[in-house]
């Protein structure tokens, strides 16, 4: 992924590859040491969404390998696909 400032994905409109709205990027989490970007955080829609790993407080946990685009909307893919 080319280089993005966190404060374009604040908020923005998360999708799953095949068009499922899963929500929007409520935080992302990087390495301290690199800067790298490990996760991005995801407050779901109203749906029950499967695949993801979730925090306590029921955010999706979308590693960064799973980004695939980032335009209008954060494109991912489940883990594992």
């Amino acid at each position: 992924m080319a280089v993005v400032l966190a404060k374009e994905l604040s908020n923005k409109p998360v999708l799953s590859a095949d068009g499922e709205e899963l929500g929007h990027v409520y935080n992302l989490t990087m390495d301290a040491k690199t800067g790298a970007l490990e996760s991005v955080l995801v407050e779901p829609s109203d749906h029950l969404i499967a695949g993801f790993e979730t925090t306590d407080n029921g955010r999706l946990r979308v590693p960064a390998r799973c980004i695939d685009d980032l335009s209008d909307f954060l494109i991912v893919r489940k883990p594992g696909e």
